[in-house]
């Protein structure tokens, strides 16, 4: 069930907002545990049918992982003084959750690579999230950051709430391990809801999926058919594609967590204004390099002991590797990674005497370019690609032959909406001019609009699923 389809959008989240503020309505004379007990538990079983509508049986892969999990935290907790035995616990725990990924993600391309003759293994859903998720949980227990959550209804809530259970942001058990015992629905905070669902419907059906039509049709062709022109627009827009596609999850994400009650932190933070790979790491998933440093690279020694370098590079293998059981993801992990450590071993100091244009134009070439093996089926296929972007290639198929209107449309939106133009509209809104009621009409007459346009797409186009649902 995606969150752009009619069946999420008009049924299930209806019926979700309905109930879930109902409970809220019918049991406000009594305890506020109760209402809250009640909430979760609507939330639990409506998010267990979300993932069940998509997944069917394998919904009881992830709630073996919750029993395990839960299972693992305490015993953690009760035996942490004794003897290292919570060490193992935790050793214990991670090992079933990487064990449980490894299998369903990554056995068949063990297996092809080294000519094992299996079946193809269905890979579920989202496994890559809730496994971090389960991780970062067991992990903060050992390290007595968060107590071991013996009421297994909030930890089950936690682990299966919807909003971010099939394609992040990774949310980490501390960040909300209070509004699953307590949390408050303000007037605000759901309008806020409704607005960060309205903007990622949009940046998701009108941007990035009208720019994946371009996208798509290039790694549809023979690379040596290309021109350098058709090469960079289809490389240009799958780069704001999965900009668009994925923090438009995030938005929905957020938006949807805040109209019952939890607050998501931010994942992107307009990441193509990066003027350094570094930066771009700094705004790019930020739920996913912040786990790989705290539960990856600080554990491995971080900045200590002067083995820097080898421990970037392992966490960018890692986080190639976490994105998707083929070559081409380790190479585009490799590729960030030593990028990352050049930077840190002169280059960053040269960018920083160069115009800041100069170093945003830099990291949007490199950034572009690596994109061509997180998307390409073969390291061929992208080395290939990117000889056509530098004029290797000897193609007559050029930009003019691809682009439509559309396509125009998008990539002037998409390269407005990807800077933070919202900041300045924030500004001009809170001018004190007098007009303060014109302007929040007018922000509810765009959203209106954003909405109709979309609702309009939505009745007559069939849905494409989110890129990082893959992973």
């Amino acid at each position: 069930m995606y969150f752009h389809s009619q069946t999420f959008l008009y049924l299930f989240l209806a019926i979700v907002l309905i109930g879930y503020h109902a409970l809220q309505w019918l049991l406000l004379g009594n305890a506020r545990t109760l209402r809250t007990t009640a909430q979760n538990a609507f939330l639990f079983v409506a998010s267990v049918f979300f993932y069940t509508w998509g997944e069917g049986g394998f919904v009881l892969v992830l709630l073996g992982l919750l029993v395990a999990n839960y299972a693992f935290a305490n015993a953690i907790a009760r035996n942490q003084a004794a003897n290292h035995t919570g060490k193992r616990w935790l050793i214990a725990a991670i090992v079933f959750d990487l064990g449980l990924l490894v299998y369903f993600k990554y056995t068949g391309f063990l297996a092809a690579n080294l000519s094992w003759p299996i079946a193809e293994i269905h890979l579920p859903i989202g496994i890559s999230f809730f496994t971090f998720q389960a991780i970062s949980y067991v992990t903060d227990v050992y390290r007595r950051e968060v107590p071991a959550q013996q009421n297994f209804l909030r930890f089950g809530l936690y682990v299966f709430l919807f909003p971010h259970l099939i394609a992040g942001p990774i949310v980490r058990y501390k960040d909300i391990a209070s509004q699953l015992s307590e949390r408050c629905v303000t007037r605000d905070s759901f309008a806020e809801g409704v607005r960060r669902l309205i903007f990622g419907l949009a940046k998701k059906v009108l941007i990035a999926d009208t720019l994946a039509v371009v996208a798509d049709h290039l790694f549809r062709l023979p690379a040596s058919d290309l021109t350098a022109s058709a090469a960079w627009l289809g490389m240009v827009c799958y780069a704001l594609q999965i900009y668009f596609d994925f923090s438009g999850y995030s938005d929905m994400a957020i938006g949807l967590g805040k109209m019952i009650g939890f607050d998501f932190l931010e994942n992107f933070n307009y990441p193509y204004t990066a003027a350094s790979v570094t930066e771009f790491w700094r705004r790019w998933h930020i739920s996913l390099s912040s786990w790989f440093r705290d539960y990856v690279y600080v554990p491995l020694g971080g900045n200590r002991g002067g083995k820097t370098y080898r421990n970037l590079l392992i966490v960018f293998v890692l986080c190639g590797i976490w994105h998707g059981a083929n070559w081409t993801y380790l190479i585009w992990g490799v590729l960030h990674g030593v990028l990352l450590i050049i930077e840190r071993l002169g280059l960053g100091a040269i960018l920083l005497k160069l115009p800041r244009p100069f170093r945003h134009v830099y990291t949007l070439v490199v950034v572009t370019v690596g994109w061509t093996f997180f998307r390409a089926q073969t390291s061929a296929q992208a080395v290939a690609i990117i000889g056509a972007m530098f004029g290797f290639a000897e193609g007559t198929y050029t930009a003019a032959d691809i682009v439509k209107n559309s396509t125009i449309v998008a990539l002037a939106i998409g390269a407005i909406a990807a800077l933070p133009v919202h900041r300045l509209a924030t500004r001009l809104e809170n001018c004190s001019w007098g007009i303060e009621a014109v302007g929040h009409m007018v922000k509810l007459a765009a959203l209106a609009g954003i909405m109709l346009v979309v609702a309009s797409w939505l009745a007559g186009n069939t849905y494409s699923a989110f890129i990082y649902f893959r992973f």
